[in-house]
């Protein structure tokens, strides 16, 4: 993916919005939608001057291997083939962590909930306890806005909480996550540990991985079979959106500039739109249009409650940061590079 084009470009553009410092980084979850277009952006900017080395983490080595086939230099990239569940190794001295493993869509917290849970739970320990070893390492820990719950309000701001329901198995992914950041603050209170929250809006780009169930991740796979845009409800609720390249730069501001403690919501403020509005979109892009199908019983075992969540981004605006891409600039970008992938 790296030689196309309009993805490579995007990543030069993204360059000059690197926060950190050169370097020794480890990306957990590297393979994954945010991890593998972070870890491309890193590796880009190394070949601009920058200093970084990347450790890349995944359960599949081989994955990773051709994932990034393209880094032929061991000095820039080296992988990592561990569960996120097993502690991590004392023998590299890490600068950052940027810790994103975790199942991520909602089949799997249907079909996983309780992998679910320990993935957040134990990973984030692992974490926390390599950084109470490592007190120069700053670590940001990747939430999910999904911590707010239902507080019966549109807009969340990073003093907000709502209520989870705990008789649903759905309750997994938010539940663990809530946990993950009340041990990141016991950490940082108990041990010292240098770490911030980032919680993530809905994240989409052209690294999404196949099988992500997530309502705009289908929609973007039937634009690209050329097939209808199927929506699975009315899709009324409105969301925060930000494309993949938006949220990595978000994440490495909040990294570096971000208050030991403080969660920051990863969000763009000129990408809020409807599921319907997305649909919509994806339809326009790529040509189709949008039809309506209901979810089957394991779906509807992952789907949340229909519900407004819009992310207030002052906090992490406040840091100095800009997001660059509209709901309709995110996709359409996602599309082409996805398109030309495929030629």
């Amino acid at each position: 993916m790296i030689n196309n084009p309009v993805y490579r470009t995007s990543l030069e553009k993204a360059i000059p919005d690197i926060a950190i410092q050169d370097g020794k980084i480890l990306v957990t979850g590297a393979s994954g939608l945010i991890g593998s277009c972070l870890t491309d952006l890193l590796l880009l900017a190394n070949s601009r001057g920058r200093k970084f080395e990347i450790y890349a983490l995944g359960r599949d080595s081989g994955k990773l291997a051709k994932r990034f086939a393209y880094c032929s230099d061991p000095n820039r990239l080296c992988f990592i083939e561990q569960d996120i569940r097993k502690p991590l190794e004392d023998d590299v001295e890490y600068d950052y962590i940027i810790h994103g493993a975790s199942n991520a869509d909602p089949r799997s917290y249907a079909l996983y909930p309780a992998e679910t849970m320990l993935i957040n739970l134990e990973g984030a320990a692992n974490v926390l306890n390599y950084c109470k070893k490592h007190p120069a390492t700053k670590v940001i820990m990747l939430s999910t806005f999904e911590v707010y719950g239902n507080a019966d309000k549109d807009v969340y701001k990073e003093t907000d909480a709502g209520v989870i329901d705990l008789n649903a198995l759905r309750s997994s992914y938010p539940e663990s996550k809530r946990c993950m950041e009340i041990l990141t603050r016991c950490y940082i209170d108990e041990y010292r540990v240098n770490a911030v929250i980032g919680r993530l809006c809905s994240i989409y780009g052209p690294t999404m991985v196949n099988d992500d169930s997530k309502a705009h991740a289908q929609f973007i796979r039937n634009a690209l079979n050329g097939e209808n845009i199927v929506l699975k409800s009315k899709g009324e609720q409105r969301r925060t959106y930000c494309y993949v390249l938006d949220a990595v730069t978000g994440i490495l501001c909040v990294l570096e500039k971000g208050v030991a403690g403080e969660a920051y919501n990863i969000s763009y403020e000129g990408s809020v739109a409807s599921i319907a509005e997305v649909a919509q979109t994806v339809a326009k892009i790529a040509h189709t249009k949008v039809v309506y199908d209901l979810p089957d019983d394991v779906e509807k075992k992952g789907f949340s409650r229909a519900q407004n969540c819009i992310l207030d981004n002052g906090k992490l605006k406040s840091l100095g940061w800009e997001g660059h891409y509209s709901v309709e600039a995110g996709l359409s970008a996602c599309i082409e590079i996805l398109k030309n992938s495929q030629n």
